[in-house]
C-alpha cells in the first residue's frame, strides 16, 4: 500500500492525469493539495483535500498544535538550507506589505512542524507536484521528503516546444537528457543523416533558427505600467479596486505604508527608465542579460544563490574581456515590486553595464549578442537556436544542451568566458537539432496552453499519456 501527496493536480485534466497514473493501484492515504477542491476518482483507503490557499497563507485552522511534536535542534539544523531559501521565497506573498523577519521565521517553523509530523503519521511514500516546489509550504514538504528518503517527483515544463518531463530533483533537472543526447549523437553521427522531429518540434526549430520568429507566448508590459505619471498609472486600477473591494480600497487610501511603498516602486521604475542607454551600439561585442520576472519559480528555487540576479551580473562584469559590454534589460512582465533603486545603482557602478530601453526587441538583442546570460530563462533556450552560447546560473532542463555553460563558481565563469571569447565556441545548428530530438525521445508531448482547435482536441490524449508516463516511473513503489 502506497501513501501519496498530490500537489496542484486539480480540476478535470489534473484528475484525468492522476486517474491514469494510479487506477487499479493499492493506495492508502491520498492527500490532494489544490485550490479547486478536486479529489481524484481512483480508489484509496482515505482521500483528504487540503486547500492550497490556506497553506500559502500559513493557516492550519483544524490543527491541534498541542498534539504535534516540536521540531528539535537536529532537524532545524539539517533543514537550514531549506530555511534560507524559504525566507527569500516568501517574498512572493509580500505584495501588499512587507513580511517582517520574525513572521517569516514563525511561518517557516509552523510549516516545518506540521509537515514533519504529517509525513511520519501518514507514512507518505510519494510526493508528486505539477511543477517545481516554489510556494513556500511545498518547498518545505519537498526538502523534508528528500531528508526522509521519500520519493519526490515534479513536472518540468518546456513551454517553447510543448513538452513535459518528470524529474526527481529540480537542481539536477531532467538528467535523462544526458544519456538521451549521447544516444542521439551516436545514432546521427553521420552528418548527412536526417534528424526527424515531430511536426511541432520541427516547426519550432525552423522558426527559431532560420527566421527567428516569435514564440506563441510573448510577455508584454502591462499597459498601466507604461504610464509616466503616478496618478495616471494607478487611477484606473484604484477605481477597479473600489468597485471590487471598497474596504481594501479605503484601507489603502488611509495607509501611509501603502503610499510609501507605491511611491518608492514608482520612483524605482522611473530610475531604470532614466538610466537606459538610448544609443546602444549593437555592433560592439556584448553579452545580453534579460532579467527574470520576480518572484517566480524560475529564480526561487531554480536560481539557488543567483536568485539575487545582481550576483550574476557582477560576476560577469568582473570577468568579461575588456571591451565586452553587458546589456541588461528589465523583464516586460516585471511590475514595480521586488526591485529597488539600490539594485539598479549597484549594477551601474560597473563601467561595462548598460541598461536596455524597454521597447528594444529581445530577439534583436539575442541575434547581435556574443552570448546570453540568464538564471533559467527562455531567452537562453531561444539563443541556442541562433547559434549563441549561454551562461546559465540556475537549474533548468536545457542546462544539458550544447553551448550552455552552467555556472556555479567563479572558476566556472572564467572557463565559460575563455570558451566563448578566446576559443569562440558556439552551439551548432545540427547539435541543437539533436538536442531537440533528445527532448522528444524522453518527454511527453503536452499542450500546456493550447492555441488552436487541433491542440485543444488532442489535449485529453496527452493528459492520459502523461498519466501513463507517471505510472511507469512510479511502478517500483508498488512492487
Amino acid at each position: 500500500m502506497v501513501n501519496v501527496i498530490l500537489k496542484a493536480f486539480n480540476k478535470y485534466r489534473g484528475g484525468l492525469t492522476m486517474d491514469e497514473a494510479f487506477r487499479d493501484r493499492d493506495i492508502g492515504t491520498c492527500i490532494s493539495i489544490n485550490d479547486s477542491g478536486t479529489l481524484p476518482t481512483f480508489p484509496a483507503k482515505k482521500h483528504v483535500w487540503i486547500p492550497a490557499r490556506q497553506l500559502r497563507d500559513c493557516k492550519y485552522p483544524d490543527v491541534d498544535w498541542t498534539k504535534i511534536p516540536v521540531p528539535d535542534e537536529e532537524l532545524i539544523d539539517r533543514m537550514r538550507n531549506c530555511e534560507n531559501q524559504f525566507m527569500l521565497m516568501i517574498e512572493r506573498y509580500a505584495r501588499v506589505a512587507d513580511i517582517p523577519y520574525l513572521e517569516r521565521k514563525r511561518q517557516y517553523l509552523e510549516h516545518l512542524r506540521y509537515w514533519n509530523h504529517l509525513l511520519d503519521k501518514e507514512k507518505i511514500d510519494l510526493f508528486l507536484l505539477f511543477h517545481a516546489p516554489h510556494q513556500c509550504y511545498d518547498y518545505v514538504i519537498y526538502e523534508l521528503c528528500k531528508l526522509k528518503g521519500i520519493k519526490t517527483l515534479s513536472l518540468e515544463h518546456c513551454y517553447s516546444v510543448d513538452g513535459i518531463f518528470v524529474q526527481e530533483d529540480y537542481e539536477k533537472s531532467t538528467v535523462e537528457l544526458i544519456p538521451a543526447m549521447q544516444k542521439v549523437r551516436e545514432e546521427y553521427k553521420d552528418p548527412n543523416k536526417e534528424i526527424p522531429l515531430w511536426p511541432s518540434f520541427d516547426a519550432y526549430f525552423k522558426a527559431a533558427s532560420t527566421r527567428g520568429d516569435r514564440p506563441k507566448i510573448v510577455v508584454t508590459r502591462p499597459k498601466h505600467l507604461q504610464q509616466g505619471s503616478f496618478f495616471a498609472k494607478w487611477w484606473g486600477r484604484s477605481i477597479d479596486l473600489l468597485k471590487r473591494s471598497p474596504g481594501r480600497f479605503f484601507w489603502a487610501v488611509i495607509s501611509p505604508e501603502k503610499w510609501t511603498r507605491k511611491l518608492n516602486q514608482h520612483r524605482t521604475a522611473l530610475y531604470y527608465d532614466a538610466n537606459v542607454d538610448e544609443n546602444l551600439d549593437l555592433e560592439k561585442p556584448f553579452v545580453y542579460v534579460p532579467l527574470h520576472c520576480q518572484p517566480e519559480e524560475s529564480t526561487a528555487p531554480r536560481g539557488g544563490a543567483f536568485i539575487h540576479q545582481e550576483l550574476m551580473i557582477q560576476m560577469l562584469a568582473a570577468l568579461l574581456p575588456p571591451g565586452v559590454m553587458l546589456y541588461v534589460k528589465e523583464h516586460p512582465g516585471q511590475g514595480e515590486l521586488f526591485r529597488s533603486i539600490k539594485f539598479y545603482k549597484f549594477l551601474l557602478q560597473y563601467p561595462n553595464v548598460r541598461f536596455v530601453p524597454r521597447p528594444l526587441d529581445t530577439f534583436q538583442l539575442i541575434r547581435n549578442s556574443k552570448a546570453v546570460a540568464t538564471v533559467t530563462g527562455t531567452a537562453g533556450f531561444e539563443a541556442l537556436f541562433m547559434g549563441k552560447p549561454v551562461f546559465m546560473f540556475g537549474h533548468r532542463f536545457y542546462q544539458y544542451a550544447p553551448g550552455v555553460h552552467q555556472i556555479r563558481t567563479t572558476d566556472d565563469c572564467k572557463k565559460a568566458v575563455e570558451a566563448i571569447f578566446t576559443r569562440h565556441e558556439a552551439p551548432q545548428s545540427r547539435e541543437i537539432r539533436m538536442f531537440l530530438k533528445a527532448i522528444q525521445d524522453i518527454c511527453v508531448h503536452y499542450y500546456e496552453k493550447p492555441f488552436i482547435q487541433a491542440e485543444i482536441d488532442g489535449q485529453d490524449d496527452q493528459v492520459r499519456e502523461l498519466g501513463r508516463y507517471i505510472r511507469k516511473i512510479t511502478e517500483p513503489l508498488f512492487l
